[in-house]
């Protein structure tokens, strides 16, 4: 409906919507993902609205977020008001007390020491609002000078996890976040993405994003449609004042018998789909977190429907009790989500927008296409005729992996007949001779995902 009147892609409002749940998800709800494992997920999602400016990222991104910013620019206020009183006392009792923590769900323009300051006073978690993803990846070197970037990146890959975070600084002392915790949405578009994937080292930053591919924007209506924006920002000021379910908040959210069978078969297709690493080694270790994220989203799912019937029953007079079971119909509904709609799109990112974004997944693909073809010769169509990232690879940018390749002995350069004529290269037969067991797994492992992929897909190349 508001993607209506927007003119904007629904995938991306939705997706920037249950990130914002997520976000107003206080952390002290957590799922305990295993009977008899201390594995527990809190609900901590990362987004990206990946698109042209012509798909109205910016429009939806705010839309989605406004319900958590308004809950922000009040836990604001409310600081402001305490660092006040804090002020106003004499010196040696403001010694004693200290200043008053900043309690936040959210954080924009910030560096690391900021964001490590705001998580001191805020235990549940918070977002990381971003309309430009681009600048927020490239702060990371340009704030340091290069230098410092890998413990930047660090801090981010910690705060996808959250839990507790030690550090020591000179003149700050020891400091202790109890929760390292962080939502990430924004936005960026595909050129810079992609130079983000070639340039930077690949730590799984990028692979814990949850890539949403827009379509482009279409003319919005100007026509009454129910307030569903009102009722949106309700369910988010519920999530935000959730407390833990049972006796004394002290009980985990479990799944039921049958929503943990949907969770051990998942985990058992998820690495049947691993084997997408033939296609693209950064969407292989993309899925790989989604046994973290089926969980995380159960919550998600879980809590809004609880504050949702919640809401219905206090119209009523009535109370709703707060559940700790996750049901086998969540888990079905979120199963079917995170298959159905996320997977295609990442699909989508990490082999059509990403494709082989560094020279070493160029050469393994070029590698594993002459191995599993048996090829004698190899020529710039040779290339372009491999996988779909392949296909994608710039003519200019294919006589650089062909040199690379010539280098490590694969391959030996041949001079055209013409000199307007591109250069052919001789495979060096001791290549197949050398890894011949090698080129039938490559073969099969590539046979494999290709019927993964037709699987999940229904068919579709």
């Amino acid at each position: 409906m508001l993607g209506d009147q927007m003119g904007a892609d629904p995938a991306g409002l939705a997706m920037a919507a249950l990130c914002t749940c997520a976000a107003a998800i206080p952390d002290r709800i957590k799922l305990k993902v295993k009977r008899h494992d201390n594995w527990h997920e809190s609900a901590r999602i990362w987004v990206a609205l990946v698109g042209s400016p012509s798909t109205k990222k910016s429009p939806i991104l705010s839309a989605a977020s406004a319900p958590l910013r308004a809950i922000d620019h009040r836990m604001v206020e409310q600081w402001k008001k305490e660092v006040a009183k804090f002020l106003a006392l004499p010196k040696a009792e403001r010694h004693d007390k200290g200043p008053p923590p900043q309690k936040r769900v959210r954080i924009e323009d910030t560096t690391i020491e900021a964001a490590q300051q705001v998580l001191e006073g805020s235990h549940d978690g918070i977002l990381c609002y971003q309309d430009e993803l681009s600048g927020f990846f490239g702060a990371m070197d340009k704030y340091n000078g290069g230098k410092g970037s890998s413990a930047d990146r660090a801090f981010w890959l910690r705060a996808y996890n959250g839990g507790e975070y030690a550090l020591n600084r000179v003149g700050r002392g020891v400091v202790l976040i109890p929760n390292l915790s962080v939502c990430l949405l924004g936005g960026i578009q595909p050129d810079p993405i992609r130079k983000l994937a070639a340039d930077s080292q690949d730590d799984g930053l990028l692979q814990r994003l949850f890539p949403i591919v827009l379509k482009h924007a279409t003319l919005g209506k100007d026509e009454p449609k129910p307030n569903v924006a009102r009722a949106y920002a309700d369910i988010v000021d519920a999530l935000h004042q959730l407390e833990r379910p049972g006796l004394c908040g002290l009980d985990d959210l479990t799944f039921d018998n049958g929503a943990q069978a949907i969770r051990y078969e998942l985990e058992a297709k998820h690495l049947e789909l691993e084997s997408t690493e033939v296609v693209s080694p950064k969407l292989a270790s993309h899925i790989g977190k989604y046994d973290g994220l089926f969980a995380r989203l159960c919550i998600i799912w879980h809590c809004v429907e609880h504050v949702t019937v919640a809401i219905g029953g206090a119209e009523l007079g009535q109370e709703v009790e707060f559940s700790s079971i996750v049901t086998v119909d969540t888990a079905q509904r979120v199963a079917d989500f995170l298959h159905g709609f996320i997977l295609p799109h990442a699909m989508a990112f990490f082999r059509g927008v990403l494709g082989l974004s560094d020279d070493h997944d160029r050469l393994a693909a070029i590698a594993g296409h002459i191995l599993t073809r048996k090829l004698q010769t190899v020529t710039h169509r040779d290339v372009q005729r491999g996988n779909r990232a392949m296909r994608a690879i710039r003519d200019v940018d294919i006589r650089p992996l062909l040199e690379q390749l010539a280098a490590l002995g694969w391959l030996v350069r041949v001079d055209p007949p013409r000199p307007s004529s591109q250069a052919h290269w001789q495979v060096n037969p001791a290549v197949h001779t050398k890894f011949a067991d090698r080129a039938k797994t490559e073969a099969a492992r590539r046979d494999q995902a290709r019927k993964t992929i037709a699987a999940v897909f229904g068919g579709a190349r």
